[in-house]
């Protein structure tokens, strides 16, 4: 409707300019005058700014057909207008005064505010080289010959440097390529690299290639009854007017993680040295555990020769007191008087196994305070899985190449929290045999040395009772002594039995104990070998992520030094003699792919080059980019 209407108005103009035009120069002087721009001094025209909107017309697989250029002038001043391109038509779009072109120089006398005129370059060469392929279920067709079809679309767009134009376009000028399709007749549109937007029954393919860059791109999709606009590519500078973002907050976000990094770091190595002890306590009290069991043992077997003894005297005792019902003179005094040396004897063994008993319970109470104080430092819980993941996050959106360090620190880290609790359920396991150890060993050392005691007593009264007494007066008494000493070391022998036993059956229960001990120090060998890994891996982390502020900073700069456009200097595409030029935009049609109808026919070239669609492409393009 809005090109009827400036269909409408162009006309009228243009029938107005005919019947007015027998006024010839008056009119046009008249003109002048009522315009109100003022005429310059010199006759010169005084340009306040120059746009230039290239437009380019291609085939569909992107071969350019031409190129024209439309110039727009903002004048300050009427006057001459002179404007230099290399031309091989040129077309005053603002009015019906005649415009001079020689040797690639365009004048004529301009008073309008806004002056228009385009000129047809004479080599169809743009900045970039576009190559467009097209295939029907795997086929390469022409595309020509797409119109109608159905089946499986694919589209290959290429874009490529001319290095035969003035390379400034292409290092600074972004681009902007539709493919427009009917959405009722399109399906499973497949476009990796582009964005998608809906306009009515249309579905809009847009492709973005930035400056100084090639490109490659592919569309795929399910076609019925194909037909296709032409595609569409814009180019524009890009960024004239780009705000360079704020990246202190960003930068202080990135200086808290490495914080947070050196102290993980930190921590895990003093987890590592806590563990490191651990480790030697584990050991010590495997070794202790060791001497533990290696007593027991010897104990043990000492207890046979022990319970011997014991069997001997009280075999001794029981004779002498049987003895004792016999007349004086029958009895062997000489195997009594040797009894105080046997007690005496035996006494001195019991006192040494006391001791050794005492030296075991101190160091069995050392090595478990140890190991407790160990186990109590063990963590009880580690990182969830949303923790872990966030980490993750963190480092894929930063440095990308740290994945693997942090596969290896997620791995090293689960392994030792794993190793620990491990050893904290076996520790959890045996400690109730742990804690029952020390009073058992105070027990039996507290038992042998009351017996070892008594025995030493008895020793030595029955030793002064045999030196001091009178054999033949006082006899009857040491009768009466010894029955009651072999009726009582009776009840001594039953409970030495018993408590040897006991020894036995705690040597024989102690190496399961031990066994166990042996386990824990294996495990806590584990926790060893997984915190060192774990502490080497936040250690590499800590060294790649130390600098990371720095480099980013040091990227984004590079990345917005590139891109800003600070350094661009914006120069005309006709020529580089024209100044003032403000604005330089591309606009490369590619023809479409309609039924019934063949592209780049007279027909349709006949029709671009009409005064017409010259103007109507002119406002289209100059409302699409704005000015």
């Amino acid at each position: 409707m809005k090109i009827r209407i400036l269909k409408h108005v162009l006309a009228l103009a243009l029938a107005a300019a005919l019947i007015l035009a027998p006024a010839g120069e008056y009119l046009a002087a008249q003109e002048r005058q009522d315009s109100g721009l003022p005429v310059s001094p010199d006759g010169q025209a005084v340009i306040k700014s120059r746009e230039e909107v290239i437009y380019a017309v291609a085939k569909p697989d992107g071969r350019i057909d031409s190129v024209y250029a439309v110039n727009h002038f903002t004048l300050a001043e009427a006057g001459k207008l002179t404007d230099y391109g290399n031309y091989t038509k040129v077309t005053n779009l603002t009015n019906t005064d005649p415009l001079v072109y020689v040797n690639n120089m365009v004048s004529g006398f301009v008073n309008e505010e806004n002056f228009y005129y385009q000129g047809d370059m004479a080599e169809s060469r743009l900045p970039w080289v576009f190559e467009i392929a097209y295939f029907l279920n795997g086929e390469k067709m022409r595309p020509q010959d797409l119109a109608g079809k159905s089946g499986k679309l694919d589209i290959q767009i290429k874009v490529r440097k001319d290095d035969d134009v003035d390379p400034v376009f292409y290092e600074n000028y972004m681009l902007q390529i539709s493919v427009a399709l009917d959405a009722e007749k399109t399906r499973e549109i497949n476009a990796p690299d582009a964005s998608l937007a809906n306009a009515g029954k249309k579905k809009t393919v847009v492709f973005t290639v930035l400056p100084g860059k090639d490109a490659d791109f592919s569309l795929s999709a399910s076609v019925e009854d194909f037909a296709m606009e032409g595609i569409e590519i814009a180019g524009m500078p890009f960024s004239m007017n780009v705000d360079l973002p704020e990246t202190d907050g960003m930068l202080d976000e990135f200086d808290q993680l490495t914080d947070g990094i050196v102290r993980l770091n930190d921590g895990i190595g003093k987890l590592k040295s806590g563990i490191d002890q651990l480790k030697d306590g584990a050991e010590s009290l495997e070794n202790g555990s060791s001497d533990i069991k290696n007593g027991l043992a010897q104990l043990g077997g000492n207890s046979k020769g022990l319970l011997q003894a014991s069997s001997q005297i009280n075999s001794a005792l029981a004779q002498v007191s049987s003895s004792l019902d016999s007349p004086s003179d029958q009895m062997d005094l000489s195997r009594l008087a040797r009894l105080p040396k046997v007690l005496k004897q035996l006494a001195d063994g019991l006192d040494q196994i006391s001791g050794g008993l005492t030296e075991l319970k101190e160091g069995f109470a050392l090595a478990h305070g140890a190991l407790a104080e160990a186990i109590n430092e063990l963590p009880d819980t580690m990182l969830n899985e949303d923790q872990i993941g966030a980490l993750y996050m963190l480092v894929m959106s930063n440095d990308p190449g740290q994945l693997s360090v942090l596969d290896e620190l997620v791995a090293s880290y689960k392994a030792g929290i794993k190793a620990g609790m491990k050893v904290k359920g076996t520790y959890n396991y045996v400690r109730e045999a742990f804690d029952e150890v020390e009073p058992s060993l105070e027990q039996v050392s507290e038992n042998i040395d009351e017996i070892s005691s008594a025995l030493q007593d008895i020793s030595d009264k029955m030793d002064e009772a045999l030196t001091q007494m009178d054999m033949t007066r006082q006899l009857k008494q040491l009768m009466e002594g010894l029955t009651q000493l072999a009726e009582n070391y009776e009840e001594f022998h039953k409970g030495l039995t018993g408590y040897m036993a006991g020894v036995d059956r705690l040597a024989a229960g102690y190496d399961e104990f031990h066994s166990g001990i042996s386990s824990l120090d294996d495990g806590v060998g584990e926790l060893q070998e997984g915190a060192a890994r774990l502490h080497e891996g936040t250690q590499k982390l800590k060294d790649e992520t130390a600098h990371i502020p720095e480099r980013i900073e040091k990227e984004m700069d590079s990345l917005m030094k590139e891109y800003a456009g600070n350094d661009f200097e914006l120069v005309s595409f006709t020529s580089p003699k024209n100044e003032k030029v403000d604005l330089v935009q591309f606009i490369i049609r590619c023809e479409g792919i309609e039924k019934g109808e063949e592209t780049g026919s007279e027909e349709a070239e006949s029709t671009r080059e009409t005064l017409w669609d010259r103007l109507v492409n002119l406002f289209k393009g100059y409302f699409i980019f704005g000015s």
